[in-house]
């Protein structure tokens, strides 16, 4: 495919000049000095798996060729800057070269499509044609070989810019061919479990638009509960036994202490990425430090109390994983060391980029080292 295709930002760069004013909150006043970062709670192993650069280049090129952003353009150079494989290559250190190649595209994808159509894009402030448009997607997800996506798709398209609606078209072709990568690496029970992830993060998306940006933020308990979803957690860690080749049994992985763990996982990768893009989105309503600014603390006070939930938070994850370890079997031990891969890879991921800049604006504490991680999960290692 050929012609020039804009990033969800410039397409709405009329509508919008860096933020909404509806979405500010009060006490938003940019970033006076650098702020002081508490150091996160990250007892576990660091790595990267060694395909990562190739990976990036092959995932640069399939956006490319499913049009998603222009060769050369702001768009490539925004998705390469991002790291799509990087996150990846972080979060999960060993894994079938198939399969991580399939799990960076998703990757790409959520990228692109929250970017371009969520949030701040097609169907900001606007819940119902975003459900309608997830709806679309669903369908693809479900059976992405046989799905008729290209009928509903004209549908959608109706409500939508010119430019929004060939995306939109693109975006049905490309998602058919990620989602059958998925598939092929996949059994049908881990599959199942990946499109049940990206259900909950087609659902919280709707809420996070649906947030009324000139009415009060929302408690932090609500926030919470959608947070985690629409940071994408549920269906990346669907993705650890996918992409490492192996599959925790289905009475295991349904376990009421495993699916606690897993939101305490969402919640944890939610709150790491809150601190880390704090400085680029000061005022806005889904980002847990403005929250608590708007209930009166100052910068610095919300940025510590954050870190601090957060650091909590890893510590009831612990507490549980060692409650879990004694009856898992080898593969759920697998995955309870690829959870924590998953946490630390992400934060080492979220540190290092320049879309938010947290070296430039935070002055760090030492984060914990890797083999600090408690001797139950040098076992988990081990037997495996």
């Amino acid at each position: 495919m050929e012609g020039k295709v804009t990033s969800g930002a410039d397409m709405n760069q009329s509508r919008r000049s860096g933020k909404p004013e509806s979405m500010l909150l009060p006490n938003s006043a940019l970033l006076a000095t650098k702020l002081r970062l508490p150091a996160f709670h990250y007892p576990f192993p660091d790595g990267r798996n060694p395909n990562t650069d190739a990976v990036e280049v092959e995932v640069a090129e399939w956006a490319v060729g499913h049009a998603l952003v222009e060769c050369g353009g702001k768009g490539e150079a925004m998705l390469r800057s991002l790291g799509p494989a990087d996150v990846i290559g972080r979060m999960y250190h060993h894994m079938n070269r198939e399969a991580f190649l399939a799990a960076s595209i998703w990757s790409a994808w959520m990228f692109l499509v929250d970017e371009h159509f969520c949030e701040v894009g097609a169907y900001h402030g606007s819940p119902g044609g975003l459900a309608q448009f997830h709806l679309w997607l669903r369908a693809i997800l479900t059976d992405p070989r046989g799905c008729d996506w290209r009928s509903m798709c004209q549908e959608i398209v109706r409500d939508l810019s010119t430019e929004y609606a060939e995306l939109c078209i693109r975006t049905g072709e490309a998602t058919a061919d990620m989602a059958r990568r998925i598939e092929n690496v996949s059994s049908p029970m881990q599959y199942a479990r990946w499109m049940e992830g990206m259900t909950f993060y087609f659902l919280s998306t709707i809420w996070q638009v649906g947030l009324n940006m000139s009415g009060p933020p929302p408690s932090v308990r609500e926030y919470l509960l959608g947070r985690a979803s629409f940071a994408g957690a549920p269906p990346t860690y669907a993705l650890a036994d996918i992409v490492a080749g192996y599959e925790v049994p289905g009475n295991d992985y349904q376990h009421v202490q495993v699916r606690r763990l897993q939101t305490l996982v969402g919640t944890v990768l939610s709150l790491c990425n809150d601190v880390m893009s704090f400085p680029r989105e000061i005022g806005v309503i889904w980002n847990l430090p403005n929250i608590l600014i708007a209930q009166g603390l100052s910068q610095q006070e919300a940025i510590t109390n954050t870190v601090r939930i957060h650091n909590d938070v890893v510590g009831d994850y612990l507490d549980l994983e060692a409650r879990i370890t004694p009856w898992a079997g080898a593969e759920l031990r697998r995955f309870l060391n690829d959870m924590g891969t998953l946490m630390r890879g992400h934060y080492d991921w979220a540190r290092r980029q320049k879309r938010y800049a947290a070296t430039e604006n935070y002055i760090f504490d030492t984060t914990a080292e890797p083999e600090d991680f408690p001797a139950a999960r040098q076992e988990n290692v081990k037997e495996d």
